[in-house]
């Protein structure tokens, strides 16, 4: 029996994460890149093939499955309704999304029976480290996260590193985690962000892709868990791993490690 071929678009189709997703897309033999969109529309060759790239959205004349989506917050909210119409899931990379966002992708999955699969982080590796410190953080008193990034990422801190928050706080049922609040700190804000007695540092600088690091300790001992992501190529393991499994989920959905 024929699997089925996935006809697939991508929006934010010329910036660094859209070029490295259409390459990966048209290499597939389960897939189909179909067209792309972005501010800068032309015509381009990926992998011997010549593909439209559109400077906005039209699904009702380009029948599609799934598009992918690496913009930014405004240019993903703006797109929503339209996907939902056309029945088209959307896979989205963008990050840096309120709660009052998240909420409204809720809304409009339900309401147009689509899917619409958040992920912060494509790399396998870290998305096993979000499931890792569930388990390791029941042990500890103390916790502190911190996070890398290239000096152009325009939120702080990674969705990776809420995600490795959030993991590491669903674990602590009972107690929080102690925290050192120094009596004097000569340089404001030293300790980095809070959250349920987690320390959080957001790093910004070149020669970064995405890195993220949680120290736990105890009384003699420290435990640390990091994770490089050193070229973006890395991350297509996970685009591909999530576009083959999105048939697979229902509504809103958020993370890599739903299909992992």
């Amino acid at each position: 029996m024929t699997e089925k071929i996935l006809n697939i678009s991508v929006n934010g189709a010329l910036g660094n994460m859209g070029r490295y997703v259409m390459d990966t897309v048209a290499e597939s033999a389960d897939m189909k890149l179909c067209f792309g969109v972005d501010k800068k529309s032309k015509k381009i060759s990926v992998n011997d093939t010549e593909i439209l790239i559109y400077d906005s959205l039209d699904l009702k004349n380009n029948d599609i499955d799934v598009l992918v989506d690496f913009t930014n917050v405004e240019s993903t909210m703006n797109i929503l309704k339209e996907c939902g119409e056309n029945k088209t899931d959307i896979l989205i990379g963008s990050t840096g999304f309120s709660d009052q966002q998240i909420e409204e992708m809720k809304n409009t999955a339900d309401s147009y029976g689509i899917t619409i699969f958040l992920v912060p982080n494509f790399s396998v590796g870290a998305n096993l480290l979000i499931k890792m410190v569930k388990e390791v953080a029941k042990y500890y008193e103390y916790a502190d996260l911190t996070e890398m990034h290239h000096e152009n990422k325009i939120d702080s801190p990674s969705g990776t590193a809420i995600s490795i928050l959030n993991s590491v706080i669903e674990s602590k049922t009972s107690t929080k985690f102690k925290q050192n609040t120094p009596k004097i700190e000569s340089l404001p804000n030293t300790r980095g962000g809070s959250k349920e007695g987690i320390n959080v540092h957001s790093r910004r600088m070149p020669g970064y892709v995405a890195h993220h690091e949680i120290v736990f300790g105890s009384v003699g001992e420290t435990l640390t868990l990091r994770h490089d992501s050193i070229d973006r190529k890395s991350f297509m393991l996970g685009v591909l791993r999530a576009l083959r499994k999105i048939n697979t989920l229902n509504g809103f959905v958020y993370g890599l490690d739903n299909v992992i």
